[in-house]
């Protein structure tokens, strides 16, 4: 092996092992929120609560492409809704619900778990899109946290999927 070889495949190695620490960093960050949003759901300001959802929202879009890697037959599924992230936010809760969480924006799904994926995204949208487009009260906290629960429910099947 000559010396640019060498140099190549180091380079290539401590990219790969950056990107791959910072990839655990995303999942250890987007747990620890929705921890957090899940302590604070009756304390915190909505617009706080809003504000972490869509930081959720920002987060996703860094991991599920690590689940899309392990997980090719998810790549068009989860893309589209990847691609669709940045407007999420600004939809009626009638819209995601009829586009994202029911799938009609989304291309066909080919296996369970890139639903599962999808949900990590999509949830935390729609805790923004309550906690914009509701009056601060505890029948909008509890649509929140329902909406909490779910990506709670999900993450660390998704996680196992992805980081093992």
């Amino acid at each position: 092996m000559n010396k640019l070889s060498l140099l190549t495949a180091i380079i290539a190695f401590t990219v790969s092992a950056f990107s791959q620490a910072n990839t655990a960093n995303d999942w250890d960050r987007y747990e620890n929120l929705a921890t957090t949003i899940a302590v604070k759901i009756n304390s915190a300001p909505l617009a706080q609560l809003t504000q972490q959802s869509i930081e959720l929202v920002e987060i996703s879009t860094k991991i599920i492409p690590s689940f899309i890697a392990k997980h090719p037959v998810c790549k068009n599924y989860l893309t589209a809704a990847l691609e669709a992230s940045t407007t999420m936010t600004s939809l009626s809760i009638e819209e995601i619900e009829r586009d994202y969480h029911s799938d009609g924006k989304l291309p066909p799904m080919k296996s369970a778990s890139c639903y599962h994926a999808k949900d990590l995204l999509v949830h935390p949208a729609t805790m923004a899109v309550i906690g914009k487009t509701q009056p601060d009260s505890a029948q909008t906290r509890q649509q929140i946290h329902r909406e909490l629960a779910e990506v709670l429910e999900h993450f660390n099947q998704v996680k196992m999927a992805t980081v093992l």
